[in-house]
């Protein structure tokens, strides 16, 4: 697997795993959600999923939201310039997924996703303050 698509994985895992705990109330459908994206991203052959193994072996298992918004501009940086906005609105929708995958939008999920969006300058993507009218 080639270095930025695992980098690439690296910073799913660690946006899904912090977005899945930050309310407090993980559920298995928020790691249902996370784990089908990250089989999707990888073939389904037995070294790429060695190497998803030691992917999650290696991510940070306590990432604060600065360290997550840190992450997504050096893969942002490391992306072509045409592929920046496509990149990060993918990662915005895959995090509007995992919040919502439970069906409960709590309010520690919305400031950190506002947080995140407005750090990487996505002010005009999903607003996540709809869902909580």
């Amino acid at each position: 697997m080639e270095q930025k698509k695992r980098q690439l994985i690296k910073l799913v895992m660690e946006l899904g795993s912090f977005f899945s705990n930050c309310d407090g109330d993980f559920d298995d459908r928020e790691a249902k959600f996370l784990d089908n994206y990250i089989d999707n991203m990888i073939a389904s052959d037995q070294e790429q999923r060695e190497e998803l193994e030691e992917i999650k072996n290696g991510i940070n298992k306590m990432p604060n939201i600065e360290y997550l918004i840190m992450e997504t501009k050096r893969m942002k940086d490391a992306v072509e310039e045409q592929e920046k906005v496509p990149f990060l609105k993918t990662l915005s929708y895959l995090i509007n997924e995992i919040i919502i995958a439970d069906g409960i939008l709590h309010l520690k999920e919305a400031r950190f996703y506002t947080e995140w969006k407005n750090a990487l300058e996505l002010d005009d993507d999903i607003n996540i303050d709809d869902y909580l009218k």
